[in-house]
């Protein structure tokens, strides 16, 4: 919640920290909205200079550097060649910048893969269930990308699509366990330690957040 997430981020501030890490988007704007001297290490955040949290994702020019989960988003969408799947509808939370970038890759995926793609996005965790019911008859597959409102009610997602025979193809493997069908991700754990080198690179080394690019798995 954006509401909790800048509280914490200003007691870090006065804190006096010597290095914050913030995961995913909305955690991460937190901080560096209140932090400029302090570095700030981020990650599973989809494209860090969309989300203004550096200037260039190669050069990030501040006290911010991390890594990005930018998913895989073509191969995500060649699982939904189904037999009989035409339409695909995208399921996604509209506030999440990082959410718009990976629908607008999946409506350019879904093209070129000779596959329908209409937008279906929500604004608040508590429309989840009425969009999805919405799609039903509607759609063929429903792909959701990692949207963090998405990911969090992903049991309602998988709720109201498994009943009505709608595949759910997934931006990670967390939201295959809360009831996904498939994904083709990602390995968050080696994120998350690609993260930590640059971290021991700027405590241990006296690295400069602002040279060091976003980094991305392989």
């Amino acid at each position: 919640e954006q509401s909790t997430s800048q509280p914490v981020a200003g007691k870090f501030a006065s804190d006096g920290k010597d290095l914050i890490f913030a995961i995913a988007t909305p955690a991460a704007q937190a901080v560096a909205g209140v932090i400029a001297d302090t570095p700030v290490v981020i990650t599973a955040v989809t494209d860090p200079a969309d989300s203004g949290l550096v200037a260039d994702n190669a050069a990030p020019g501040g006290n911010v550097t991390g890594t990005s989960d930018l998913t895989p988003v073509t191969e995500q969408i060649q699982l939904l060649k189904l037999p009989d799947a035409q339409t695909v509808g995208i399921l996604y939370c509209s506030a999440e910048a990082n959410s718009v970038l990976q629908a607008e890759m999946a409506k350019e995926a879904c093209e070129a893969e000779g596959l329908e793609a209409v937008e279906y996005t929500v604004s608040a965790s508590n429309e989840i269930q009425t969009v999805v019911e919405s799609m039903v008859g509607k759609v063929d597959a429903i792909y959701a990308p990692t949207d963090n409102m998405i990911a969090a009610g992903m049991a309602t997602v998988a709720m109201v699509a498994n009943d009505n025979g709608l595949p759910v193809i997934c931006g990670e493997g967390g939201m295959v366990e809360a009831g996904g069908l498939a994904t083709y991700g990602i390995d968050y754990y080696e994120l998350g330690y690609l993260a930590g080198e640059q971290a021991v690179d700027i405590l241990v080394n006296g690295a400069d957040p602002a040279e060091i690019p976003i980094g991305y798995l392989a």
